[in-house]
C-alpha cells in the first residue's frame, strides 16, 4: 500500500470518533492535547531508522540495499532487527500484549509511518500472524492506537518527537550506545544545535559533544579496515572507543604532554589502539596503550622511548602478515552475508598476527609495572634471572637462534657488568 493511500485510509478514521481524546504531547516546542486513534496495522509502515536499530539498518543498507518499509521483504528485514535488538525485553512484551493488547499509544504520520511504537507495532504484527496465536490475540493486536500527526509535519518535527520519545522518555528498553551516537550525527545533520539535541535526548550538551566525538573515532576504526559506514564491525568495543576518544583529546590539548610528541605520533597511537580494538584485546590492554599516566598508571605512549620501541615492533609486525584484499572476502557475499565474511576476515587477521601482539604488549606492561614498582632493580633483575632459568637449551629454538641469543646474552653480561660495578 501506497503513501497516498493510507493516507485517505487514516483520514476516513480520523473522521470517525477517536478512541481517546485529550492525549499530551510537546510538539513544535508546545504541550497540546490530541486525539487518538485505532488504525489498522496494515494501514501503517515502519520507520526503518528509529533509534533502536539505526545502526544495523544503515549496516545492512551500506552492504545491501536501501530499505523500503512499503515492500513486504523489507519490512520482515525491519522486523527482524527490531525483534534482535532485545531479544528477552520482547518475548516479555510479547506476552504482555498477547494478554492486554497495546496499554502504550503511538505516533505516527498522517501517511502511516510510524514514529514512536515501531517495536510494539512489530510484536503485534507477530501475533497476528503467529498460528499459534488465539483469535482474542490476534483482535487484541489488530489494532495501533496512536496520535496522528499534521499534514505539515517536516522531517525535523518527526525527528525531534522520534528522539524524545525514543531516547528521552523510554526506558523500558535500553539503546545501544552506538544509536545514541548515530541519532546525535542525524540530529545535527538535519540543523538542530547541541542544545537542542541534549533537551530532546534528555542529557547534558557535553555529552552530546563526547557522543559526537566517539562516533567520528569509530568511522575513523571502521575507515581504517575498510568498513566504511558498517557500524555493526564497531560493536562490542564502545567502552574502548570511549576511553580513547578521552585520551585523545587530552593528548591533542596537551593536557597529558610527556613528551615532544607530534600530530603524525597521535596518529600512530590511533592506529595501534585500532589494531589492538580489532584483536579483542581486553579494555585495560587497550588502556595501556594509550592511558594518561598518573602516580599509580603509565602507558606504553607515556614514554617516548618506550612508545617507539613498541610502534617499531609493532609495525614489524604488522608488516609479517600480508592481508588478502577486503574484495576476496566479499565477491560472493551480499546483503548480510558482508558482515559474516568481514568478522572472517578479522579471525584470519587475529589468526596470524593475535599471539605477537598479545606478546607485544604484554612484555611493555611487564616494563611499565617494574618501573613504577620502588623495589624495580630488584624485581627487574629477579625477573631476568627467571627468565634466563625458564630457558630450554634442549629446545630446537635455541639452537635455530644460536647466533641471536649470544648476541643477546653478551647485550645482557655488559649490562649486569655495568650494573654491578656501580654498586
Amino acid at each position: 500500500m501506497k503513501a497516498e493511500e493510507r493516507k485517505n485510509l487514516i483520514k476516513g478514521i480520523m473522521a470517525g470518533t477517536p478512541f481517546a481524546t485529550g492525549h499530551q504531547l510537546v510538539y513544535r516546542g508546545v504541550t497540546d492535547k490530541f486525539n487518538v486513534y485505532q488504525i489498522p496495522l496494515d494501514y501503517l509502515v515502519y520507520n526503518p531508522y528509529n533509534g533502536r536499530v539505526g545502526s544495523v539498518v544503515k549496516s545492512y543498507e551500506k552492504q545491501s540495499h536501501t530499505l523500503d518499509p512499503e515492500n513486504p521483504d523489507d519490512a520482515k528485514i525491519i522486523e527482524d532487527f527490531l525483534w534482535q535488538s532485545k531479544e528477552s525485553a520482547n518475548k516479555a512484551t510479547l506476552d504482555n500484549l498477547r494478554a492486554n493488547g497495546q496499554i502504550n499509544f503511538g505516533i505516527v504520520t498522517s501517511d502511516g509511518m510510524i514514529i514512536d511504537g515501531n517495536r510494539r507495532a512489530s510484536l503485534m504484527n507477530r501475533i497476528r500472524h503467529d498460528k499459534k496465536s488465539s483469535q482474542e490475540e490476534k483482535d487484541r493486536c489488530s489494532f495501533f492506537k496512536a496520535v496522528v500527526l499534521p499534514d505539515s509535519a517536516t522531517k525535523r518535527d518527526i525527528l525531534q518527537l522520534e528522539t524524545s520519545f525514543q531516547m528521552g522518555e523510554d526506558a523500558k528498553v535500553d539503546y545501544n550506545p552506538i544509536e545514541k551516537y548515530l541519532k546525535c550525527k542525524d540530529l545535527e545533520d538535519a540543523g538542530f544545535t547541541r542544545d537542542e539535541i541534549a533537551s530532546f535526548m534528555g542529557i547534558q550538551k557535553k555529552e552530546v559533544d563526547q557522543n559526537l566525538e566517539i562516533l567520528d573515532l569509530m568511522d575513523q576504526y571502521l575507515a581504517f579496515f575498510e568498513y566504511d559506514g558498517i557500524y555493526t564491525m564497531a560493536q562490542g568495543h564502545e567502552d574502548s572507543f570511549q576511553k580513547l576518544n578521552i585520551a585523545y583529546k587530552q593528548y591533542k590539548a596537551g593536557v597529558a604532554n610527556m613528551w615532544n610528541y607530534t600530530d603524525e605520533d597521535l596518529t600512530n597511537m590511533l592506529g595501534v589502539a585500532f589494531d589492538y580494538i580489532r584483536l579483542n584485546q581486553p579494555q585495560n590492554d587497550v588502556r595501556d596503550i594509550f592511558r594518561k599516566p598518573s602516580k599509580t598508571a603509565s602507558s606504553i605512549f607515556a614514554s617516548k622511548e618506550r612508545w617507539n620501541k613498541f610502534l617499531d615492533k609493532h609495525n614489524e609486525e604488522m608488516a609479517s602478515y600480508d592481508e588478502k584484499p577486503i574484495e576476496d572476502y566479499l565477491k560472493d557475499a551480499t546483503g548480510e552475508d558482508i558482515t559474516i565474511c568481514l568478522k572472517a576476515r578479522d579471525k584470519e587477521w587475529q589468526k596470524h598476527v593475535g599471539q605477537k601482539l598479545d606478546d607485544s604488549i604484554k612484555e611493555a606492561q611487564d616494563e611499565i609495572a617494574s618501573q613504577l614498582s620502588s623495589n624495580a632493580p630488584v624485581l627487574l633483575i629477579s625477573k631476568a634471572q627467571n627468565a634466563l632459568d625458564s630457558i630450554d637449551e634442549k629446545s630446537k629454538g635455541f639452537k635455530e637462534n644460536a647466533s641471536k641469543i649470544s648476541e643477546s646474552l653478551d647485550t645482557l653480561i655488559a649490562a649486569a657488568e655495568k650494573l654491578k660495578a656501580m654498586l
